[in-house]
């Protein structure tokens, strides 16, 4: 029963990343704009990065009874970010490509964006320790 249950989550992956490539391409032959780049990824790790940290700084000011404006700030800056990438989605494209390409990239980036960015951390704080270890190399026969 666990291999069935296994091969049926490794066909849903499978099935939705070939959905979503196909659906990259035909956007890309029909408007010119691809949904799933890079730069729609950052922006939506920003934007998530920025709604998570202001509901920390939100939550973090209401138990300590301050001012929880600053974090109700931080997170209409990153919804501003996230609806600025629909709006451009949207404008290059038409309503139901943009507004359905808009769902899909802002949800499976999320996802993804919240593995990425611990992991990121990870990386950073260990280029850091090598870094720090790193012996100095000298060039002798230049």
């Amino acid at each position: 029963m666990l291999v069935i249950k296994l091969l049926a989550i490794v066909a849903a992956i499978a099935a939705l990343v070939l959905g979503i490539t196909k659906f990259n391409q035909h956007s890309a032959a029909k408007f010119g704009h691809a949904f799933f780049t890079k730069t729609a990824f950052y922006i939506t790790a920003a934007a998530l990065g920025l709604l998570a940290v202001g509901n920390m700084w939100r939550h973090s000011a209401i138990q300590s009874h301050g001012d929880a404006l600053n974090g109700v700030v931080v997170m209409v800056l990153g919804a501003l970010l996230a609806c600025w990438l629909v709006y451009v989605n949207i404008r290059r494209t038409d309503a139901v490509y943009g507004i359905g390409g808009s769902v899909a990239q802002l949800g499976l980036f999320s996802v993804l964006a919240w593995v990425w960015l611990p992991l990121m951390v990870l990386a950073l704080i260990g280029q850091f320790l090598l870094l720090m270890t790193a012996k100095p190399v000298y060039v002798v026969n230049r």
